[in-house]
């Protein structure tokens, strides 16, 4: 389905996934995911990078596109604000796609945005509203997809490459400090592997029924096996950006950028 501009301004949260968001087992999953957990093996990652990335951040906090906003509770500043299209519950601030936020320029220190540009219709129009909302030295911290299956439909627009990211952040005004690929190479493979095989459908003949073995015992299997994954893969769970051939599939991207100064220029 294309993202025409009628689509955009269509863009709201049902009840029934502003629930799902906000479900307790939802924000644990993200915030201090365990083994066994369906996505843990990305979602592990994510959360090692935003414990490093946190230390970096002072100020007022803007939760762009907050979700759930899964992790509120690392951040300890003097403010949070929380903005989301309709249909989130306690948001501070309400997206209206295509349109400025209402608020005034260089209002915040700090935007964190993660995995929400991959559903945003008009992405440069998304990083143009966070240049305009930061302040000068202000950090963007964001975070979206490389590969990853689709999800969230018919509001799932894109996947991106380090490079085409960090472009499309500074066409924005941004310079991009460091830039991370997360969960890569093998790992990622076999989180792929095990979203798919979790879903393949089976039925009553006995190659059928042997599949739907397998998969019980799997599904039994998996908290030990996402141990193992840690242990022996450490070395592809965050990865400064980097071309080599072991880090070529990643199912994340992590970036902390700053808004330039008009004054200093880049």
């Amino acid at each position: 389905m294309s993202s025409t501009p009628d689509m955009q301004s269509q863009q709201v949260v049902t009840s029934r996934e502003a629930q799902a968001m906000a479900d307790a087992a939802e924000l644990k999953s993200r915030l201090t995911p365990s083994p066994g957990d369906r996505f843990y093996l990305h979602l592990s990652d994510l959360r090692l990078m935003m414990q490093e990335l946190i230390p970096l951040i002072s100020g007022r906090v803007l939760d762009y596109g907050c979700g759930g906003s899964p992790y509120r509770p690392l951040f300890k500043h003097e403010a949070y604000v929380r903005a989301d299209v309709v249909g989130m519950t306690d948001l501070d601030l309400i997206i209206t796609p295509g349109q400025p936020l209402d608020v005034p320029d260089a209002s915040f220190d700090c935007i964190l945005s993660t995995q929400v540009l991959e559903h945003v219709a008009v992405p440069h129009q998304y990083l143009a509203e966070c240049h305009r909302m930061l302040k000068d030295g202000g950090a963007l911290l964001l975070s979206t997809h490389g590969t990853f299956p689709d999800h969230s439909v018919p509001w799932d627009f894109q996947r991106w490459t380090t490079n085409g990211l960090r472009r499309d952040l500074e066409a924005a005004g941004f310079k991009v400090k460091k830039i991370w690929k997360l969960t890569t190479g093998p790992r990622a493979a076999l989180q792929l592997l095990e979203l798919t095989f979790d879903r393949l459908p089976a039925d009553n003949s006995p190659f059928g029924l042997a599949f739907k073995l397998l998969r019980g015992m799997w599904r039994r299997m998996r908290s030990g096996f996402h141990r193992w994954a840690d242990k022996h893969q450490e070395a592809f769970r965050i990865v400064a950006d980097s071309d080599h051939q072991h880090h070529r599939l990643y199912l994340g991207i992590m970036l902390h950028a700053v808004k330039v100064s008009d004054i200093h220029g880049k």
